[in-house]
């Protein structure tokens, strides 16, 4: 019978794999460059908003996977726990991409989630302090691995792919090396962070048990 730790880490780990290159990987370049094709540093409002919609569409259910993956463990969060995805990561992304440029809008973005889920999950870990330079870490870690896997096959492969398919190949070789890192080191990390008390565990394996007998 699987644990209620084990069941979160598992869902944990596949809700990474899947929204990341999912939404980030694939729908990001179909809505940001499919509708209004590509662009220089400097961005048409039209290109501007598509690009805006997309990172709100990635983020809203980035904190949604979280939420509901937290909810396995007794931690409910709501909906409201979302806005400051949707508040500052956008803002940050266009931070880093209108001061540095790319790939500082990435890195800036994956902060971003570093810094909220340091913040709001740290209730519910064992070692709140040690919680937030992990989760940051965690985060820069992934930023950096999608940049450097992503963006050095820009340069040696997509560069002279055309039309979306270049921005399809270059956002799914960011995404799936984010997703990796993020899937797995925090799987590591909340295997020790997570808090779970006797009574979930019971109310957890007692649920498991009627429900085969049901």
């Amino acid at each position: 019978m699987k644990s209620i730790k084990t069941k979160f880490l598992r869902k944990w780990v596949i809700g990474s794999l899947i929204v990341y290159p999912g939404l980030l990987g694939l729908l990001h370049p179909l809505i940001a460059h499919g509708f209004t094709g590509d662009h220089d540093k400097l961005l048409t409002t039209s290109q501007f908003i598509m690009h805006t919609i997309s990172i709100f569409i990635f983020v809203f259910f980035l904190g949604r996977m979280r939420n509901k993956a937290f909810e396995i463990v007794g931690k409910r969060k709501t909906m409201s726990d979302i806005w400051p995805f949707l508040f500052f990561s956008p803002w940050l992304f266009w931070f880093g991409y209108y001061t540095l440029f790319v790939p500082f809008d990435i890195l800036f973005m994956f902060l971003s989630f570093g810094m909220i889920n340091a913040v709001q999950l740290k209730p519910f870990v064992k070692a709140p302090i040690k919680w937030i330079w992990q989760c940051i870490l965690g985060y820069l870690l992934a930023a950096v691995a999608g940049i450097l896997i992503g963006l050095g096959a820009y340069l040696k492969y997509y560069k002279n792919f055309h039309g979306i398919s270049r921005d399809l190949a270059t956002w799914m070789s960011i995404s799936i090396p984010a997703a990796v890192v993020v899937a797995f080191y925090f799987r590591y990390v909340l295997s020790r962070q997570i808090v779970i008390s006797d009574e979930q565990e019971f109310i957890f394996e007692n649920k498991q048990h009627f429900s085969k007998v049901a």
